[in-house]
């Protein structure tokens, strides 16, 4: 189903924090030991409620305690990114959801992603023994600048680059989710006309091999044309209020548990 101006689409940001979190263990920076909750940030996600239907990118390290916070009423598609610690080793816990829905999760992702998922979780393909419950993952392959259907919703893959890594984004709408981005070929920006609102990576204001930092970001989205951008998987050098305020009016930091709506 392509969506239209009938439908709003609702996003939870599960988690804005880079693949440390913050606070960082340890540090005694600023931002690590500041009393501001929007400086509190688990590992990047976002879940995706159109309808009754709801769509998780990404199940990170912190998906358990995500869930405990912002629970989703059932998973109805998973959508990978690709298949580094901090998006995918939340997936023992998607068991919980194989049990309250009775079946296993769709999860769609490209296909180095679903062999490394294979490789790195073989207990859910081929357990040893009986007893404890193992995810029930329903694997999917998608390919860039395909559209799949994702529990009845159209959704658009994009390659993007992570350094040297091809991952991927996705757009649903004119909505689009692109994180651990540093580079958008060209492809990819054809495929980004129209979009309203856009969540991109903005590590932090140091350039980085394999991430935007946030100048990179804002030039990134002022280049696509978007309405609206909001900036994700930061890490503990950019403080939430003092950043936003040095921002244009149109972009910011995002924030856990921050709800963005979208009326397609």
């Amino acid at each position: 189903m392509k969506l239209d101006e009938n439908h709003t689409i609702k996003i939870r940001v599960l988690g804005s924090g880079t693949s440390m979190g913050v606070p960082v263990i340890g540090c005694k920076c600023p931002v690590c030991t500041s009393n501001d909750p929007h400086n509190k940030r688990l590992r990047s996600s976002i879940s995706i409620a159109v309808d009754s239907r709801h769509i998780l990118i990404d199940c990170s390290i912190d998906f358990r305690e995500q869930m405990l916070r912002w629970p989703m009423p059932r998973i109805d598609a998973l959508l990978l990114t690709h298949t580094h610690a901090d998006h995918v080793n939340g997936i023992d816990d998607i068991r919980s959801y194989n049990y309250m829905q009775q079946g296993p999760i769709p999860v769609f992702t490209s296909a180095h992603s679903i062999e490394d998922i294979r490789r790195r979780f073989p207990h859910c393909f081929n357990p040893m023994q009986k007893g404890g419950g193992v995810p029930q993952l329903d694997l999917n392959e998608i390919t860039a600048g395909k559209p799949f259907d994702a529990a009845g919703i159209e959704v658009m893959p994009l390659r993007v680059m992570h350094g040297r890594l091809p991952i991927l984004g996705f757009r649903i709408g004119r909505f689009a989710y692109m994180t651990d981005c540093s580079g958008i070929p060209e492809q990819t920006e054809e495929l980004l006309e129209g979009v309203d609102t856009l969540i991109i990576s903005a590590l932090r204001h140091r350039p980085h091999e394999t991430h935007f930092c946030l100048a990179q970001s804002l030039e990134a989205s002022q280049k696509l044309g978007v309405r609206r951008a909001f900036f994700t998987h930061i890490a503990d050098e950019l403080d939430h209020e003092k950043t936003n305020r040095d921002l244009p009016d149109w972009a910011r930091l995002l924030y856990d548990g921050q709800v963005i709506e979208i009326q397609n």
